[in-house]
């Protein structure tokens, strides 16, 4: 497998509000900016050029910093329209450099990724890290499968069968999912997918079962997958508000606790079935789905394959080294004296822990401009991981998943599974 495979974003990808320059094309916005490099890749020291464009003459505030989080300079540019402006400037380090460039009505970004695969990380392996998810783990291994399996009609179809799945967690909770399981001989390989951050209904995943693998979609509440939006809006508005926070300064309560041990849970379940070929198990998801990617892989051994895309729970400890932190930003809400603590808990939970225990392969994605998920904070990650890997730049893309890491996701299950594709 490749190392390097660099993808630069041709698409409007974006999932939040500030615009990629592809966007602005597409809608002719008034204000463009990009790296002079299309790779946007440069080494420690060497001059960056960004170019910024104007449909009008006009002066643009910008501000360049250390992936948006550490101001470096500010300062304004001027833009004649249809002739590109620059703005110069370089690291001293391996990081991010973020242009953030516009008006008071738009702002648009831009950012160059300086020897990127030598950032270290500021995460700290805890001393007893392996002696409290090991105790975890045990906890979890006395309570029984308990799995209920309701076939879906409606999902099902003439290559692969959908089930709905509840599975016993600990603490009394279950874990929900959606199965797919293709119409064949098998035994086949098996993709978990966890979910992105928030409380809301998930689909099957059939397009990887087409591939050929069973597939089970998760989420990580304890409620059912297919409610009402209603039902979704109350809970997020109700117990589950800002669940992201819950015992954030305690190790035993945080509500990721028995959302990590869940997802183990869910690879207990396939591991039991006669169906699957116990050694092909693969884990992938974004976002807060990229970060229990790289736990679930990094604390339970079987998985053998991981594709996380913008993963979040990177390098939580960021602040405390005056660098970004990623998602969630524990540190930037943890106040006074529980903000040691908050710091303290937060290893346990940090995806580069358990990145730092993965044995197997991987196809990561990263978005240069993502303000949820910083790039510097996925690289954290990225840089710990074993080889082989392969990272998926997307110089211009934000929080969103570029087709090129798809297509590498796909490539990477096809070339390292017994894939068994249902007949069409």
């Amino acid at each position: 497998m490749k190392r390097w495979f660099l993808a630069p974003v041709a698409a409007c990808l974006l999932a939040f509000t500030l615009p990629t320059l592809a966007q602005f094309q597409k809608e002719g916005g008034p204000v463009k900016a990009r790296c002079e490099r299309e790779s946007a890749l440069y080494k420690v020291g060497e001059d960056i050029t960004f170019l910024v464009e104007s449909n009008a003459d006009a002066d643009l505030f910008y501000t360049l910093s250390e992936d948006g989080f550490k101001v470096i300079s500010k300062g304004i540019v001027k833009v004649e329209k249809g002739k590109p402006a620059s703005i110069k400037s370089k690291l001293d380090k391996p990081g991010f450099l973020q242009l953030k460039v516009g008006t008071a009505k738009q702002t648009v970004l831009a950012a160059a990724a300086v020897d990127p695969t030598k950032i270290e990380p500021t995460a700290k392996m805890p001393a007893d890290f392996d002696a409290f998810w090991d105790a975890g783990r045990k906890e979890l291994a006395k309570i029984p499968l308990d799995a209920k399996v309701e076939r879906v009609a409606k999902h099902s179809d003439d290559r692969l069968d959908c089930y709905k799945v509840s599975l016993a967690n600990i603490e009394g909770k279950r874990v929900h999912g959606w199965l797919c399981v293709p119409k064949g001989k098998g035994p086949f390989p098996a993709i978990l997918t966890v979910p992105g951050a928030g409380v809301s209904p998930i689909n099957p995943d059939k397009n990887h079962c087409y591939l050929g693998a069973i597939t089970l979609n998760i989420i990580i509440h304890d409620i059912p997958v297919d409610e009402t939006a209603d039902f979704y809006k109350k809970m997020n508005a109700g117990p589950l508000a800002n669940y992201r926070d819950i015992g954030m300064a305690e190790r035993d309560k945080s509500y990721y606790r028995g959302v990590i041990l869940g997802c183990v849970r869910a690879i207990d379940y396939l591991f039991s079935r006669d169906d699957f070929n116990k050694k092909d198990m693969a884990v992938t998801g974004g976002s807060q789905g990229g970060a229990l990617t790289l736990i679930t892989s990094g604390l339970d051994q079987r998985v053998v394959l991981a594709a996380p895309n913008i993963a979040a729970m990177c390098d939580h400890s960021g602040m405390a080294f005056d660098r970004v932190s990623g998602w969630p930003h524990w540190l930037q809400r943890a106040k006074g004296d529980n903000k040691a603590k908050v710091l303290e808990t937060s290893a346990y939970f940090d995806a580069v822990n358990f990145a730092r225990k993965f044995k197997g392969k991987s196809v990561h994605g990263v978005g240069f401009i993502d303000t949820v998920c910083a790039p510097t904070t996925v690289y954290s990650a990225f840089n710990v991981h074993p080889e082989p890997k392969v990272m998926i730049n997307s110089p211009l893309m934000a929080h969103a998943q570029d087709p090129a890491w798809n297509k590498a996701r796909q490539q990477l299950f096809k070339d390292n599974m017994a894939m068994q594709p249902p007949a069409k």
